[in-house]
């Protein structure tokens, strides 16, 4: 994998962590509100440890990197359809996800997995469907008592590439204020 994909994942996710933190003035209060909560950091930091997937594994540890290398995608992926869904509350919240129990509105940050991914697939980009239900699968191995298909390193390597491709494609669909600002740019 090419060096400058992981570095092109890192400068986007940085870009992104600046920008929408800073988004009050012009973002719909209840946005703000929501991405203010959000550790959009520590997308960041997960981002930087890219390479580390990238780099030939050891035999004695390869189906743990595989399988962490997975967790990471699945959380930035959630991360990323969460900001969408954060940046597009007032849309979302006109059809909102329901607590069965309760009546209340699910906030974004609360929502499964596999409700985001129905969410994207429905209101953002539906041909990454495939690739997040198997980062959901794969990354869902971190529980060690179901045996499920990791895959091996050179498909891993091949789903952080479809990340960058999703991360710019979760970003080309936000809104943006001036029309210049990109992060896709950084």
């Amino acid at each position: 994998m090419n060096e400058c994909n992981i570095q092109k994942i890192i400068r986007v996710t940085k870009a992104l962590n600046d920008f929408w933190l800073n988004c009050g003035g012009w973002a719909p209060e209840s946005a703000y509100e929501l991405i203010q909560e959000a550790r959009l950091d520590r997308q960041l930091s997960f981002a930087k440890t890219l390479p580390e997937y990238v780099a030939i594994f050891d035999e004695d540890v390869e189906e743990a990197k595989i399988i962490m290398g997975y967790a990471t995608l699945r959380g930035m992926s959630e991360s990323a359809i969460k900001l969408f869904l954060s940046a597009f509350i007032e849309d979302y919240l006109k059809n909102p996800l329901i607590d069965k129990k309760s009546n209340k509105v699910i906030k974004p940050k609360k929502i499964g997995f596999d409700s985001l991914i129905s969410l994207y697939v429905k209101h953002g980009d539906s041909s990454f469907e495939k690739y997040l239900r198997r980062i959901q699968f794969r990354g869902n191995a971190i529980h060690h008592f179901n045996d499920r298909e990791i895959g091996k390193q050179c498909e891993l390597v091949e789903d952080i590439k479809m990340f960058k491709s999703f991360l710019l494609a979760v970003n080309s669909q936000l809104p943006y204020p001036d029309g210049h600002f990109n992060p896709e740019n950084a």
